[in-house]
């Protein structure tokens, strides 16, 4: 088994951010969904979560497979 190397080192805390980041975005769009007050605001929120997701985790996943090499 291998040690790491400092740029794995510095991806995997560099994917734990994102991964935060990822949940702290996937739970203000399930808040913003799930209300029950009925705000245009909350829709305008929600309704973009799933593509801002997406790029979090296509980014995510670009650092990781860089760090591989």
């Amino acid at each position: 088994m291998d040690a790491k190397t400092n740029k794995q080192n510095k991806a995997e805390l560099i994917s734990i951010g994102i991964a935060l980041v990822a949940f702290v975005v996937g739970l203000v769009a399930h808040l913003a969904g799930a209300s029950f007050a009925n705000f245009d605001t909350f829709g305008y929120i929600a309704a973009p979560m799933p593509l801002v997701l997406g790029i979090i985790f296509v980014v995510s996943y670009k650092l990781a497979a860089a760090a591989e090499d």
